[in-house]
C-alpha cells in the first residue's frame, strides 16, 4: 500500500530550500570557465534575439545544447543579466530535487528514510554547494533520475498484470529533456543503468524490444524539438561538431582535465562526506525492508556503479561529472541511518573513526586558509614556483578570525557526534548533529569564504572588465582561456564596418565559405591567429584595444612596442594599444 506524503513536510522542504539555496546567490562573481560560459551564452541569446543556437563571442558554441541556457535566459529576463539570475535555476532545481526524493521515498519506504535522504543530500558538501552555482548538472541529474525512477517502476511491477509502456514513454521524455540539457551522455547513462538492472535481476527481462522502441522513439522525438530545426536552418555542421566534441570528452583529455582513474572515487569520498562513509554500512541488504524497497536499493546501486565506472573510464575528468552519484550515495546513507536506528545495522567504530578523521581534517584545512592568510602569507609562497599563484595569494584581501567560523562549526559538529556516540545517545540525535553541522559548514563557507577566495583568484580582472561595459573596444585574451571578457565587459556583436569584422569577411572569402560555421578546426585556429596579429600590429586600429594575460604566460606581449601596461594586479596584466 502506497504511503501518503505529509503536506506540512513539503512546506518545510520548500522553506528549507529557499533558505539554503537562494540567499547570497549574486554575492560572488561567476567563476571561469563553466559558470560564466553558460551565463554568457544566455546573455548573447538576449543580445541577439536569436534563441535557436548557442553562441560564445557571437560565434557558434557546440559544446552544449540550449535547454539549460534557455532557462537561464528566462531567469535573466525577469531578474536582469547578473549572477543571481544565472544561478537561480539551480536553486529551484535543488528544491525540486529535495521534493522528488522525499515524495518518492515517502511513498515507497516505511519509517523515516525519506527524511534521512533529504538530510543526507543537504548534509553532504558538494551537493549542497552545487545548488548554489550556475552549472548544468543539477538540472541534468534531475531528469536523468526521473528516467531511472521510471525504469524502477517497470521492474517493480514485473510479477503483476502491468503494462510498462507508460513507464518507458515517460522515461523517454525525461531522457530527451536531459539530452537537451547536456548531450547524448544522458541516453548512454540511462541505457547502461537499464541493462545493469537486468543483470542485477539475474538476467530477468522486465522489458521487451517494443519497450526499447517506445523509449528510443520518444527520446528522439523530444531531442528533435531543437536538433531538427537547427539542422534545417544551418545544415548538419553544428550537429557534427557537437557529436565530435562529446566523443572527444570520452576519448581524450579536454582542456587539461586529465586525472587518474580513481579521481572520481576520491571526489565522492571527500566531496559527498559524510554520506559517503555512512553509505558503506549499507553495502549489505536489510531484510527489515520488503522486496520492493530493497529492489530500489539495488536500482540505486546500479546507478551509482554505472556513473562511477563510466566517468572513471572517460579521459576528461571534472568534479561534477560524477555528480549523478550523489543521489544514490545519499540514498544509501539514508538507508543505512534508518537501518541503524532500527538496530538492524550497527555503525562500526571503524566508521566513526573515519568520519571523525575526515571531518576534522577538512575542518583543519578550512581553518588553515584564513590563519595562513593572516599570519603566514610570506612563508606560504616560499616554495611555490608559479608566479601567478604567488600573486593570487598576495592579493590584498582582509582576512580575520571570523573567517574560521565554518571550520569551527564543522569541528564542533564532529566532536559532538563522537561524544554522542560514546555516550550511547539515540542514533537519530547522532546523525542529525553530524548532518546539520555539515549543512551549516557549507552554508557559512559559501557566505564567508567563497567571496574572499574569489577576490584572490579572479576579482581584479573582472573588476577591470566591468569598467569596459560601455566602451566600444576590442578585448583579447592571450595565453589562457576565459569567458569572463564577454560576460563582464558585455561585449556586443561586431558591426559591419568594424575593422575586425572586415578581416573576418575577407578571410571567409579567401576560404570560399559563407560564415564561421563552415570553417574547419584548423581554419578557425588560423583565423584566431590572424585576429590577434591584426589587433597587435595593425597601424590604423579603429577602436581602443586591450590584451589580457597572466603574469606567467604573456607570450611576448611585454616585448611589443605597441603596447603599454595599464593594470598589473593579482597575477593579471592588462595591456593597451598605444
Amino acid at each position: 500500500m502506497q504511503k501518503s506524503v505529509n503536506p506540512f513536510h513539503i512546506i518545510i522542504i520548500i522553506a528549507l530550500g529557499i533558505v539554503l539555496f537562494i540567499p547570497y546567490l549574486g554575492s560572488v562573481h561567476l567563476f571561469d570557465w563553466d559558470e560564466i560560459n553558460f551565463a554568457e551564452s544566455a546573455r548573447e541569446m538576449i543580445v541577439t534575439g536569436d534563441y535557436s543556437k548557442v553562441q560564445i563571442n557571437f560565434n557558434p558554441f557546440w559544446e552544449k545544447p540550449p535547454l539549460f541556457i534557455w532557462v537561464q535566459v528566462l531567469s535573466m529576463k525577469i531578474f536582469g543579466i547578473n549572477e543571481f539570475a544565472a544561478r537561480l535555476p539551480n536553486a529551484i532545481f535543488g528544491i525540486l530535487t529535495m521534493l522528488l526524493i522525499y515524495s518518492f521515498a515517502k511513498k515507497l519506504f516505511k519509517g523515516h528514510i525519506a527524511h534521512w535522504w533529504v538530510l543526507s543530500y543537504l548534509g553532504a558538501i558538494t551537493p549542497l554547494f552545487y545548488f548554489k552555482t550556475g552549472l548544468i548538472d543539477p538540472m541534468f541529474n534531475y531528469f536523468i533520475f526521473l528516467s531511472i525512477l521510471e525504469f524502477y517502476k517497470a521492474i517493480k511491477n514485473l510479477n503483476v498484470n502491468y503494462n510498462p509502456n507508460i513507464n518507458f514513454l515517460k522515461a523517454g521524455i525525461y531522457t530527451g529533456i536531459a539530452i537537451l540539457c547536456k548531450g547524448p551522455v544522458a541516453l548512454l547513462i540511462c541505457l547502461l543503468v537499464l541493462f545493469a538492472m537486468y543483470f542485477a535481476k539475474r538476467m530477468t527481462w522486465f522489458f521487451s524490444f517494443s519497450h526499447l522502441l517506445i523509449y528510443g522513439f520518444v527520446t528522439l522525438l523530444v531531442c528533435s524539438i531543437w536538433f531538427v530545426p537547427e539542422t534545417v536552418a544551418n545544415g548538419p555542421y553544428f550537429l557534427i561538431e557537437f557529436i565530435k566534441y562529446q566523443m572527444g570528452l570520452f576519448s581524450q583529455n579536454i582542456a587539461g582535465h586529465q586525472q587518474p582513474f580513481y579521481y572520481h572515487t576520491m571526489v565522492l569520498l571527500f566531496g559527498c562526506f559524510p554520506a559517503s562513509i555512512i553509505a558503506l554500512t549499507a553495502r549489505h541488504k536489510n531484510e527489515y525492508y520488503t522486496y520492493e524497497e530493497n529492489l530500489f536499493r539495488t536500482t540505486m546501486l546500479c546507478l551509482f556503479w554505472v556513473v562511477l565506472i563510466l566517468f572513471s573510464i572517460v579521459k576528461t575528468k571534472i568534479v561534477h561529472y560524477s555528480s549523478l552519484c550523489w543521489l544514490p550515495l545519499t540514498f544509501l546513507s539514508a538507508y543505512a541511518i534508518e537501518s541503524i536506528t532500527n538496530q538492524v545495522f550497527k555503525l562500526r567504530t571503524f566508521y566513526t573513526i573515519v568520519i571523525s578523521f575526515i571531518g576534522l581534517s577538512i575542518a583543519a584545512i578550512v581553518f588553515a586558509i584564513p590563519y595562513l592568510m593572516m599570519f603566514h602569507k610570506s612563508e606560504l609562497t616560499k616554495n611555490i614556483k608559479d608566479q601567478f599563484a604567488i600573486e593570487n595569494i598576495n592579493a590584498n584581501v582582509n582576512w580575520s578570525w571570523v573567517d574560521t567560523t565554518p571550520a569551527i562549526i564543522l569541528a564542533l559538529g564532529i566532536l559532538l557526534f563522537v561524544i554522542l556516540r560514546i555516550k550511547g545517545s539515540k542514533s537519530t540525535n547522532q546523525f542529525s548533529v553530524l548532518l546539520v553541522s555539515v549543512i551549516l559548514f557549507v552554508s557559512t563557507s559559501s557566505i564567508i569564504l567563497v567571496p574572499k577566495i574569489e577576490k584572490h583568484t579572479q576579482n581584479s580582472i573582472i573588476t577591470f572588465l566591468k569598467t569596459k561595459q560601455n566602451e566600444n573596444c576590442y578585448i583579447h585574451n592571450v595565453g589562457y582561456k576565459t569567458y569572463a571578457i564577454y560576460f563582464y565587459a558585455q561585449t556586443k556583436p561586431l558591426k559591419y564596418m568594424d575593422g575586425l569584422n572586415l578581416l573576418r569577411e575577407n578571410y571567409f572569402k579567401e576560404k570560399a565559405v559563407k560564415n564561421f560555421l563552415q570553417l574547419n578546426e584548423n581554419e578557425r585556429n588560423e583565423l584566431d591567429s590572424r585576429e590577434k596579429h591584426w589587433l597587435l600590429n595593425h597601424q590604423d586600429i579603429d577602436k581602443p584595444t586591450y590584451f589580457i594575460a597572466k603574469i606567467n604566460n604573456q607570450q611576448d606581449l611585454d616585448k611589443n612596442e605597441n603596447l603599454k601596461v595599464i593594470l598589473n594586479q593579482n597575477g593579471f596584466i592588462v595591456y593597451q594599444r598605444k
